[in-house]
């Protein structure tokens, strides 16, 4: 984007996760005060995942998709394995400290 153009609105993705994008092709359009941009894609593979939603305002510059560039057109998508249930805290434990044994001067 242009040197005056610090962040835009994400209008549309043109390729969705798990399709696949050739390098320098249009993923996702941004729409800014001035004009709108088309987002290229920076290699050549599937798109596992975007930074941010349609309508979320994003900077130039921070990481907007990201690739699998092993994937090759064509390739099933891989799906991602399911999360592990997540575990709750642990309380925290204060160490109880042990008794001082005084002793007495002879």
């Amino acid at each position: 984007m242009g040197d005056s153009i610090s962040e835009g609105v994400i209008e549309s993705y043109v390729k969705n996760v798990g399709e696949f994008a050739a390098a320098d092709e249009v993923i996702a359009r941004i729409e800014t005060d001035k004009v709108t941009v088309d987002i290229l894609a920076t290699h050549s593979g599937v798109i596992t995942k975007y930074f941010a939603e349609e309508g979320d305002t994003v900077e130039v510059g921070v990481d907007f998709a990201e690739i699998d560039t092993d994937a090759k057109e064509g390739a099933a998508p891989s799906t991602p394995a399911p999360e592990a249930p997540k575990a709750e805290a642990a309380p925290v434990e204060t160490p109880t400290p042990a008794p001082v044994k005084q002793e007495t001067a002879p």
